[in-house]
């Protein structure tokens, strides 16, 4: 399964890239389930985010650990094509997944007055959990379009 959310925002993206960090990762983090952020290195490859949810309804913990499996800068030549980006992928995961992979990317808008950031997500789960995960990582996502916007404004 897929899902894809473009977020415009008015910084450089090479401004936009630098602000990937612990702050933001704790300010993008859903406030349902609650999050502990155990481990944060950072974006580069090799780095590795630990959190732990807690599931009060189910009455449970659950540990995610992702590692960032490629990262890096790719500057082009036309007027869509400078990016920053890193890939994260899933390598303990709460019950309710079996696969995780997220891209983040960040790209130049034409003109250097912005930019767009992309979150790519693709993750599967047991057929009969589709809808619920769905929506509840939909609704993950789309709430972080006004932080994006919040957090990288001139």
């Amino acid at each position: 399964m897929n899902i894809l959310f473009r977020t415009n925002v008015e910084q450089p993206y090479q401004d936009v890239a630098a602000g990937f960090t612990r702050e933001l990762f704790e300010k993008l983090s859903p406030k349902t389930p609650p999050v502990v952020l155990k481990r944060f290195d950072g974006c580069k490859q090799g780095d590795e985010v630990h959190i732990e949810m807690v599931l009060p309804i189910l009455n449970r913990k659950e540990e995610w650990i992702s590692r960032i499996v490629k990262a890096g800068e790719i500057v082009g030549h036309d007027t869509f094509t400078d990016e920053w980006y890193f890939i994260d992928e899933g390598i303990k995961l709460p019950f309710f997944l079996t696969y995780w992979r997220h891209t983040h990317r960040v790209l130049r808008v034409e003109g250097g007055a912005g930019a767009v950031i992309i979150d790519d997500i693709e993750y599967r789960t047991p057929w009969y959990l589709l809808p619920i995960v769905y929506l509840v990582l939909s609704g993950q996502f789309a709430a972080r379009q006004p932080i994006y916007r919040e957090v990288f404004k001139k």
